[in-house]
């Protein structure tokens, strides 16, 4: 393979939602845990699931689907997505991303990705875009937004 092919190639984590997908680079993700039980607190927006511990950290778990206005998907296989907030001024330096499914990793090829305008519901979201990939609707979230928002929520 070339290097040019390489550098157009992204590895890249396929987060399922129930109607949509999320994708990340892999580089973004620390790791995949199960799903387990959630603290929930007071006052938490919808879309924050809880908190949970994870490697001797508080970590906040969002629930993507409520942030979009749609039903969060009950599935035995969920599991929780633990993402780099990707902001060196994050209050938090991990987000959870509850992941209707196990992801998969793919190999997108940039050339190969067909983008378009966020719906008009969508654009005062953590998201940086909306795209086809591998025939599914995807998203990819914002994750310094995403930290900028969960900044403002009291976790305790």
């Amino acid at each position: 393979m070339s290097s040019a092919a390489v550098a157009e190639e992204i590895r890249c984590i396929l987060i399922p939602l129930d109607r949509q997908a999320l994708l990340l680079p892999n580089a973004a993700v620390a790791e995949i845990v199960d799903f387990h039980r959630l603290v929930s607190l007071q006052g938490l927006p919808d879309w924050v699931a809880g908190v949970t511990d994870w490697r001797q950290r508080r970590l906040p778990v969002v629930r993507f689907e409520r942030l979009l206005g749609e039903p969060e998907a009950r599935s035995q296989r969920r599991r929780i997505v633990v993402c780099h907030a990707l902001d060196p001024q994050a209050k938090r330096p991990f987000i959870g991303l509850v992941s209707s499914a196990i992801p998969r990793l793919l190999r997108v090829h940039a050339g190969l990705l067909e983008g378009r305008p966020l719906a008009e519901d969508w654009r005062e979201l953590p998201l940086h875009a909306a795209l086809t990939v591998d025939g599914r609707e995807a998203l990819i979230p914002d994750l310094p937004a995403l930290a900028q928002r969960l900044s403002e929520v009291d976790l305790g």
